[in-house]
């Protein structure tokens, strides 16, 4: 990955996992600790970085997982890494998301899967075409990390893509290796697939799948759902620069936000800041935190380190 999506080591919080709790209800002390592998799981390019800030929470790396190939079956290239790590009582599986500097993950993100043909009606994929092979790419590592795991809960996350490939793991794990996660936490997500999916997915895990939402983040939009895609599991929001309530979050599954709604209050909020010469509220103290507090509402209330400070009680 690259230094856009990476932090430097003496920004990782050594307390990222005092209040974490390996188990199914929802609690703000695990979504902070979730949201801290969600970002290591950026770092994977440096094995040993990810190693020494396992060990400063306590935790052991498993696997530090990559794709074992340039491109997929379509020749599209692929770029999907993955942290495995054991501790506290559970195993911890985070995906990274989308790296701008990284043309593999763009691709991915635009791979939607609709299928243009003349005079035919076009279509909503069931899943997001992208998503899936960049999953897919990484499966087999991944199953070959839990073989061996002792017998623990496992938790699933990830920070944008991330975040839809840890919906991808979940659904995986338990139809096809009978593996029940006890939790998802999914920052900053994506949509991933169709009503139909949607439906299947909540019946199963959707109670036990949190998707945080901060601020105005445009990508917690997308794809919209004129598009025929609909969010998966519960979710909790909070405003730019706020805290994620601690409380459980309501059974109810909703497709918000919606992309047209947050993409306008997100541009009206940055132009009325521009004009005040405020800029967006960061929360790293490096030179590439403080450049952030430059960008749209939309775009830098996405990022890693807005979704850490969230996620502090």
């Amino acid at each position: 990955m690259s230094i856009l999506v990476e932090l430097p080591e003496r920004l990782y919080q050594r307390d990222a996992f005092a209040a974490f709790a390996g188990v199914s209800p929802y609690s703000l002390g695990t979504a902070r600790a979730m949201a801290w592998m969600s970002q290591l799981a950026y770092e994977t390019a440096d094995r040993d970085k990810v190693a020494r800030v396992c060990g400063l929470f306590d935790l052991r790396l498993v696997e530090s997982v990559a794709n074992d190939r340039d491109s997929g079956s379509d020749m599209l290239p692929i770029h999907t890494r993955a942290v495995v790590a054991e501790g506290h009582g559970a195993i911890i599986i985070a995906f990274a998301g989308t790296d701008p500097l990284i043309p593999a993950n763009w691709i991915t993100d635009f791979d939607v899967g609709f299928r243009f043909r003349f005079n035919e009606r076009v279509t909503p994929p069931a899943l997001h075409s992208g998503f899936e092979k960049a999953y897919k790419s990484v499966a087999g590592k991944v199953a070959e990390a839990l073989a061996k795991r002792s017998e623990m809960p496992v938790l699933v996350t990830g920070h944008s893509m991330g975040g839809a490939l840890a919906v991808f793991a979940a659904d995986d794990f338990l139809s096809e290796k009978k593996l029940r996660p006890t939790a998802v936490y999914g920052f900053g997500m994506p949509r991933v697939g169709d009503a139909d999916f949607a439906k299947r997915y909540n019946d199963t895990l959707g109670n036990t799948t949190y998707r945080l939402v901060h601020g105005a983040d445009i990508v917690a939009t997308v794809p919209p759902s004129s598009f025929g895609f609909r969010h998966v599991g519960r979710l909790i929001r909070c405003g730019r620069a706020g805290h994620f309530a601690p409380d459980q979050p309501p059974l109810e599954f909703s497709d918000e936000p919606q992309f047209k709604d947050s993409l306008i209050s997100g541009l009206q909020q940055g132009v009325s800041d521009l004009f005040a010469l405020k800029l967006q509220p960061f929360f790293r103290d490096d030179a590439l935190g403080r450049m952030s507090g430059l960008l749209a509402p939309p775009i830098a209330d996405h990022l890693p380190d807005r979704y850490w400070h969230a996620c502090e009680g």
